[in-house]
């Protein structure tokens, strides 16, 4: 089967990008994300007639891991407009037919912005939410057509390099109605305050700061009324950050075998490493070719399962292998460091393990371990 062209562009790319992580490690990559819209990686789950090439998440994934191996925080950065390239790509199979008009006119402006090179950045993170959207504080007032944001988010990926966030906010906060759904707001807009306030312990360049809404008014909701539980679009996200560390154990694994090691016991232990690294991609890939527009419920715990199996043993596989490294090897700022301290970042909080956890007992415990 031959690869996907946003895959091969990556490819190409991330030698480069390895090289300029080197460099500077810590600064933001405004130069790697203008090449990977340039190469139309980003955009690249639209279709061919709306500049994309039709990427899947299969691909999607691949791709991740691939930039992570180079750049784990580009790497990051870009799995948030990958994800929703693919949300406004993929959800018109499942949009309702009375909104299927404005969907699509949404769908073509937003590939436009794409094409142009516009950076859409996740804003959804909140204290003391852990991840749950049931416990999502920020809430949206409509006006007219419009809908106004009020609320407090941290870890906005990309922060003023962002040109748009997408948050989530509720509707209908405190009725029975009460709802999350997604929203595009201009990072430029009245009422939009992008904080100076990130210090990642990993994943610092991404520049994750926290971001104050003050009846900011949003571009648009997107799609239709509960639009996340009707596409399931979380769960691709979800299949594409758990991409990032696999990419940062695939990073260490690489420089600690070439060249091949003298010890036949560190030999053997890296072959080890990579049976185990091949097994946790293998089952990110098989999870990923399952996802679908309205996913039922068993693909979503599928998926959940995968996202944290793979998140915390990528992330286990990493430490494993810097202890093997020898201390050359044991600096805050060398790639394997790096790598180490991205592969424990970001990823592993979207949704927290504990969270995720919680959901899959209570989930056993409500369906028998058959689902």
């Amino acid at each position: 089967m031959a690869e996907s062209p946003a895959l091969v562009a990556a490819r190409d790319l991330a030698a480069t990008f390895a090289e300029r992580e080197i460099v500077d490690g810590e600064a933001y990559p405004a130069r790697n994300i203008a090449e990977l819209h340039d190469a139309g990686v980003i955009r690249s789950p639209f279709p061919a007639a709306l500049g994309g090439s039709g990427a899947t998440l299969v691909d999607g994934a691949r791709i991740v891991e691939t930039l992570a191996a180079a750049s784990p925080s580009t790497a990051l950065i870009m799995s948030m407009p990958l994800g929703l390239a693919a949300a406004y790509a993929r959800a018109g199979e499942v949009v309702p037919d009375e909104h299927r008009a404005l969907w699509q006119k949404q769908v073509e402006a937003a590939a436009a912005e794409f094409r142009a090179g516009r950076l859409y950045a996740a804003c959804n993170s909140e204290k003391g939410a852990g991840g749950s959207l049931k416990d999502i504080k920020t809430v949206a007032v409509q006006n007219g057509s419009t809908y106004r944001l009020s609320g407090e988010k941290i870890l906005a990926s990309s922060g003023r390099y962002a040109d748009y966030f997408f948050s989530t906010a509720k509707v209908d906060a405190g009725t029975e109605a009460e709802h999350v759904e997604l929203f595009v707001v201009r990072t430029d807009a009245p009422g939009v305050d992008v904080k100076s306030d990130w210090d990642g312990f990993g994943m610092r360049s991404t520049e994750s700061h926290s971001v104050h809404y003050r009846d900011a008014a949003a571009e648009h909701m997107l799609g239709w009324p509960n639009f996340i539980d009707e596409t399931q679009s979380l769960l691709y996200w979800f299949c594409l950050f758990a991409a990032v560390p696999l990419g940062c154990a695939k990073s260490i694994l690489e420089t600690l075998s070439a060249p091949a090691p003298m010890s036949p016991a560190v030999r053997l232990r890296l072959v080890d490493a990579r049976m185990q690294y091949e097994s946790l991609a293998a089952y990110l890939a098989e999870t990923a070719a399952m996802w679908r527009p309205g996913a039922n419920k068993a693909v979503a715990l599928r998926v959940l399962r995968t996202k944290t199996y793979v998140t915390q043993e990528a992330t286990r596989l990493c430490a494993g292998l810097f202890a093997l490294s020898g201390g050359r090897h044991y600096t805050r700022t060398g790639r394997l460091g790096r790598a180490l301290a991205d592969s424990f970042a970001g990823t592993a909080l979207r949704p927290p393990l504990p969270l995720a956890l919680d959901m899959l007992v209570a989930q056993f415990e409500a369906t028998g371990p058959d689902g």
